[in-house]
């Protein structure tokens, strides 16, 4: 079995890491909307050990269509996440997307 994982790097506001980690965490916004859809698995985020206001998000997905239909789907409800997270982050960049076996 294969997954689909999509990567981001985030360059977090250290005065908002709190409010960062609460909406990328585990009971934040973007698991929540995430569990709404079928294909997803699981997230995990990382903190960068070197650099604590360096962050990863893996998204973890049965598939890639799995999550191109989460994207397309969930436009209004993402967006407005998203716009959360610019506010607490210096930047953001999307790694890649990569699969990986199981």
């Amino acid at each position: 079995m294969k997954y689909f994982i999509t990567i981001w790097q985030y360059k977090i506001n250290p005065e908002r890491k709190d409010e960062f980690e609460n909406l990328y965490g585990q009971s934040g916004e973007w698991i929540t909307l995430f569990k709404k859809y079928k294909g997803y698995l699981k997230t995990e985020l990382l903190k960068d050990l070197n650099n604590e206001n360096t962050f990863l998000t893996l998204d973890y997905w049965d598939s890639k269509e799995s999550f191109k239909y989460f994207k397309k789907n969930s436009v209004k409800e993402y967006s407005g996440i998203d716009k959360k997270g610019e506010d607490l982050t210096l930047s953001e960049k999307h790694i890649g997307e990569f699969t990986i076996k199981k």
